[in-house]
Parts: structure tokens; sequence; C-alpha cells
């Protein structure tokens, strides 16, 4: 597997980061630990989870694998998605929340450090400054070795930068964002910013939670999978989505390849994608999805055709800038 170091730390992530979402629920211990021993024999050196994967149950698994090869490994998790009526401090992205969650995931992980500590989302109620600070001491205290972030706009990604560096605070050196071939806005704006602050980008949902499988039907239930959730079918069940899909299909099809196969290549293809986190339900998904990641990338010809079905998914609406 390619490796490719960060731009901004110099650790070597690879091309794919295994996703831990799915520990606890729906894997087993069992199974998890096989899916980091196939991961690591597939050149996998980066882990990812979060304080809110399975109630953090996801991170206790995770940890309790990888303890005897710990070195061996970069771990990242988030927090920043839990809401506490009881306690509006300890939501978010406060000083007090920051500084709990990290406790708590490194407990949990049984480890004494992270890699890399993402801010799961923006928190729109906790200046970014005191958030950049916490996470300032936590590096300092060495519990973190570097900052990273998910889900924020281009915009906040710079404005974290500009304060970080005017307080000599650490800068994000991780990114997490969307990008599949039905989820492409990330080209739009942050590619640039991305690029101008030398960022490391790892691309999220590159099967759009599952829809590029091919395997779902407008017509049929979403089942008891990732489209059992809200934020799942308001992202991507609709027919627009799904007459893209269609399209997508037959490109795969003219090309030799399958939809999920096309869906991983092109992802992996693009200048934007630095890694591409991977997760599976099962043992037998992961390898399917390991070797559906192993092979060319598309041609001039099928990446034309895949750009013309995202033109009808932007839609006709102007830039609002030149």
């Amino acid at each position: 597997m390619t490796t490719h170091p960060s731009s901004n730390t110099g650790d070597d992530i690879g091309r794919i980061v295994f996703g831990a979402m799915t520990f606890g629920a729906p894997v087993d211990e069992g199974d998890a630990a096989e899916m980091v021993d196939v991961c690591r024999a597939a050149g996998v050196k980066m882990f990812d989870t979060s304080n809110n994967y399975a109630g953090g149950e996801s991170e206790r698994m995770l940890g309790r694998i990888v303890a005897p090869f710990r070195d061996e490994v970069l771990i990242s998790t988030k927090s920043g998605s839990h809401v506490y009526q009881d306690d509006p401090e300890l939501s978010g992205l406060t000083r007090k929340a920051i500084h709990a969650a990290v406790d708590a995931s490194l407990t949990r992980l049984g480890t004494d450090y992270v890699d890399y500590y993402y801010f799961h989302r923006p928190d729109w109620n906790t200046p970014i400054e005191e958030s950049l600070e916490a996470v300032h001491e936590l590096v300092e205290a060495g519990k973190v070795r570097y900052l990273a972030q998910s889900n924020f706009a281009a915009w906040q990604i710079t404005e974290m930068h500009w304060i970080a560096e005017r307080e000599g605070w650490p800068t994000p050196a991780l990114s997490q964002q969307m990008y599949n071939l039905v989820g492409r806005r990330v080209e739009e704006e942050y590619e640039a910013c991305a690029s101008r602050l030398g960022l490391t980008t790892l691309v999220y949902n590159p099967l759009a939670g599952g829809l590029l499988t091919g395997k779902h039907r407008r017509d049929q239930s979403p089942g008891d999978g990732r489209f059992a959730k809200e934020i799942y079918r308001d992202r991507y069940w609709n027919d627009t989505q799904f007459d893209a899909v269609e399209r997508l299909a037959g490109i795969a099809s003219n090309a030799g390849v399958t939809l999920i196969e096309l869906a991983f290549r092109w992802v992996l293809s693009r200048s934007l994608t630095s890694a591409m986190l991977l997760g599976a339900s099962n043992i037998e998904q992961l390898r399917a999805n390991l070797a559906a990641i192993d092979g060319p990338a598309p041609d001039a010809d099928t990446i034309a055709a895949c750009d013309e079905v995202w033109t009808t998914l932007r839609g006709a609406a102007p830039a609002y800038n030149r």
C-alpha cells in the first residue's frame, strides 16, 4: 500500500485509514481484533475512532486490541458531538469539555496519549480561541500529539490557522471531510484552502453511506443499516441521488469495474485525497473493500463521465464569487 507522509507532522498515515465506528456495535471484540490484523497486514497504520462511537465502546475495544503494539500504530479520536443538559460546559468544544473528553478517551483507550485529537464538528456556542487554547494545553501536557478537525468549513479552518499561528498554538494538521462521487462540495472552496494551508485531508463516506454499493433501491425501505439513521437519509436518500447512482453504475460497467471499485478508486485518484477512511461491518466486507481498492485509477473518459453526473447533482445556480 502506498505511503503518504502527513505534510504537517511527518507521520506516515498511509493511503487507507481504518475507521472503527462499527467497533462495539455491531462488531464484537473478536471480529474487531481480526479486522485490525487484516488492516495491518494490508499496510494500514492509522486507526480512527471517537468518544461517541458505540457510547465509547469503540475506544475501549480499539485500545485493548492495539495495546500490544501501541507504538507501531497511530490513533486518532474526536470529541465535540455530545450535549450535556446538566452541565453545558461539558458540551461541545469548551475548555472544560475538551479536557474532560480527552482524559476520558485516554482512559478508555488505555493509553497516555493520542496521536491526533479531532474537533468532531463546529461548536457555534464556544469561541474557537477557547477550544484552540485547550488543545495547546493538552499538547504541552503530552496527552495529544497533534490537533485535527472534522466537518469544518474552509473559512473556519482558515480562522483556526490564523488564530493558532498568532498565539503560537498548534494548527490543525489533519482534516476529515465527506467526499464521494455524489458528494463533491469540498472541491468548491475547501480544496484550495487545504492546498494553501498544507492540510492533509482524510476523506470519509467514500461509498456515500452505502448508496454507492448499488444495493439500495428507492422504492424499498432503507432497513436497519446506515440509512436507518435520519442523518444519512437526509444526506443521500432522494430521487436525484438515486438517478445519479444509476448513471454511475452504467459508467462503472462501461469501464469494466464494479460500482464499489469505481467509487473507491475515484476517491483515491483525486488530488484532494491524502488518505481515505475505510470502515466495515464485518470481516468479509473489510476484505472485499480492501480488494476493491486494489486496481488502476479511472481513465480520463471515465472521470469525465463522472463529472457529468456531478454537474446534475450540483445544480445550475451560479457561484457567489469570482
